[in-house]
């Protein structure tokens, strides 16, 4: 068996329904919501926070898992070690910036994780599936096929200033916007305009109704790890409440 084969079993094992996606993303917007900062209740923020690290390790994205988690160390330590020895403004703003990695860093990892494993033709067979109307499922899908565009192209200007030899402005912050912001606005209009020529050529809108290529399906894998995330998100719900965190 070629590694090629093997590399889409290993995907293929792991690879998530897009409505157990969405259903992902709902549960962790409930989470963020509440903030929690000791007992049962954060331990289990923990744990939900790095379920998706996992799948996206599993995905074969196994960087990606190790940037985050050491963010979150990063930001679980220095939130710790600015409550002891670091005050005034500096303070403020060191722990209000790991504040809002810590609060946030679920559902970023969890967004993140949604669009670089989704492909565009199974999250229309999952917006079809669902009765959601065209137009918000084709704006959605513009959505998620935008920003990572929008980051190539932002690497792609990096490397042009670096060949250059234009680093960070060429020494100049104010130059930045010259040289990357610029450049990378007039990409944004380029990149919109093609992904919208791109939707009209797949028929996306059209009055008729639409078949799909890719079969999704609800897997033992689904309803395991969604079940998981429910249930881990009642008790958290819950071990909040009983900690003062919610007030119903």
């Amino acid at each position: 068996m070629s590694n090629e084969r093997k590399n889409q079993d290993i995907t293929g094992w792991v690879h998530l329904d897009p409505r157990s996606k969405l259903m992902l993303l709902v549960l962790f917007s409930v989470v963020v919501m509440i903030d929690v900062v000791d007992g049962p209740a954060y331990i289990i923020r923990v744990i939900m926070t790095f379920i998706p690290v996992v799948l996206v390790c599993l995905e074969g994205k196994i960087h990606i898992g190790v940037r985050f988690t050491l963010l979150f160390v990063a930001a679980s330590w220095l939130q710790i070690y600015a409550q002891k020895y670091v005050g005034g403004v500096a303070g403020m703003l060191l722990l209000f910036l790991c504040y809002m990695i810590m609060q946030f860093a679920p559902t970023i990892i969890t967004v993140w994780y949604c669009i670089s494993t989704t492909k565009i033709s199974e999250f229309m067979a999952a917006m079809n599936r669902m009765h959601l109307p065209q137009g918000i499922a084709i704006s959605i899908a513009v959505m998620m096929r935008f920003f990572p565009t929008l980051g190539e192209e932002y690497s792609s200007i990096r490397d042009a200033m670096r060949m250059r030899g234009i680093g960070l402005g060429g020494g100049k912050v104010s130059k930045m916007v010259e040289y990357r912001m610029i450049p990378l606005l007039f990409s944004c209009i380029s990149i919109g305009d093609e992904l919208s020529a791109a939707a009209v050529t797949r028929g996306l809108g059209a009055p008729v109704v639409r078949t799909d290529v890719s079969e999704i399906r609800f897997r033992f894998r689904d309803y395991m790890i969604v079940s998981t995330m429910l249930i881990l998100t009642i008790l958290y719900i819950i071990f909040s409440i009983k900690g003062g965190n919610v007030v119903l």
